[in-house]
């Protein structure tokens, strides 16, 4: 969202409030916080809510918190309009306390699939929403068949990829002096985050996935799963590996650097959504694994493998080896838009239509919900 609030920032037009709650308060995910406060866009207000443990009901509970704390933030802040993106619990929170508040809710990414808790979490947040910014025209249709009124929805692609498109990326020497990377020679970036449904075995697809990569001969950057269910479970056995000589373990690596990783590597593994919407652009190998992923629109350079460490080690020399892939992989085209999403959200966001017209969602609108 950073090119989005960027823009925001910058345009006299709004005056922008960041509400920065999650895991960007976490201790182990620090260096987050501390990106989103050197970035100096708009004003930052806190609000703690992750709730203690490695649970689905401490993933509850944090909702919970979430919506008591966001409710009076809210009520004191009472912004003209509520931008929120994606799945997680927080967003959901936010989006319950700003519905019942008459406040204009505007929600980012609503349509798109990637499996687990999330597409619920999604969809419940898009029921909530007064309107909706799609990535994709997939994601256009499913909120239309969820009953989404086709003048609620917009498509302007998927913010990340703006960052791609102006972002001055690292020279690999730098990464290679800071993160201890053989020179000039390929590796990968991996990231496995929990899967809501499967935290049981949690810490066994780490397990695996590590023992994959280690037979792979590549070195490995790999970034901290998530705090949701199993979050912990895998961060332990991820912690365990550290003495590796393969592997270079980050807790949270900032956009700038783990783009620019992106960008020179010979491929990612793991199952975050940056395998899906971001390496397209970048025309990388990405390797995704299980489930966590699953529905979601796909270009041509993903390779999906189960949970099987030689599956995953098969994908890598595949992704690496295979002639016929490697010419696919230079034409790649991103299904999630062009990287201009930021300058269509501002385009939308400045002929929004304020009032109950647009808040009263069981209404048929008597007019335009755009000016023109």
């Amino acid at each position: 969202m950073e090119p989005v609030h960027r823009a925001l920032a910058a345009d006299q037009a709004f005056a922008l409030d960041l509400i920065v709650t999650g895991m960007h308060l976490l201790p182990e995910f620090a260096s987050s916080l501390a990106e989103v406060r050197a970035d100096r866009l708009g004003e930052l207000h806190q609000l703690a809510i992750s709730a203690a443990g490695d649970t689905g009901a401490a993933m509850a509970q944090s909702i919970g918190s979430g919506l008591l704390g966001f409710a009076p933030l809210l009520e004191r802040l009472r912004p003209d309009i509520v931008l929120l993106q994606g799945d997680r619990g927080e967003m959901l929170a936010a989006a319950i306390a700003a519905a019942h508040m008459n406040l204009p809710l505007v929600h980012m990414s609503g349509g798109d699939r990637s499996g687990s808790i999330d597409d619920s979490v999604r969809n419940a947040i898009s029921k909530f929403a007064h309107f909706h910014l799609t990535s994709c025209g997939a994601s256009t249709q499913r909120l239309l068949e969820l009953g989404e009124r086709a003048e609620r929805i917009v498509e302007v692609g998927d913010p990340a990829l703006d960052q791609l498109r102006t972002l001055e990326f690292l020279p690999r020497g730098a990464l290679e002096s800071e993160l201890r990377l053989p020179s000039g020679e390929p590796y990968l970036v991996a990231t496995l985050h929990p899967v809501t449904d499967e935290a049981d075995a949690a810490a066994a697809q780490m397990r695996t996935l590590l023992e994959a990569l280690a037979q792979s001969g590549l070195t490995v950057v790999f970034t901290y799963p998530n705090s949701d269910a199993g979050g912990r479970a895998m961060r332990e056995v991820l912690e365990s590996w550290r003495a590796a000589p393969f592997l270079r373990i980050e807790a949270s690596l900032g956009s700038r650097r783990y783009l620019s990783l992106l960008r020179h590597a010979a491929g990612m593994v793991g199952n975050s959504s940056s395998g899906i919407v971001e390496s397209p652009s970048l025309r990388i190998p990405a390797i995704n694994i299980g489930s966590r992923q699953q529905g979601r629109l796909r270009a041509g350079n993903v390779i999906d493998v189960p949970f099987e460490r030689e599956a995953i080690v098969g994908a890598v020399r595949f992704a690496l080896h295979d002639a016929a892939y490697r010419k696919e992989l230079a034409s790649c085209t991103n299904p999630y838009g062009d990287g201009h999403a930021a300058e269509r959200t501002l385009d939308v966001l400045r002929r929004l239509r304020l009032g109950p017209e647009l808040t009263a969602k069981w209404r048929t609108p008597g007019g335009k919900l755009l000016d023109v």
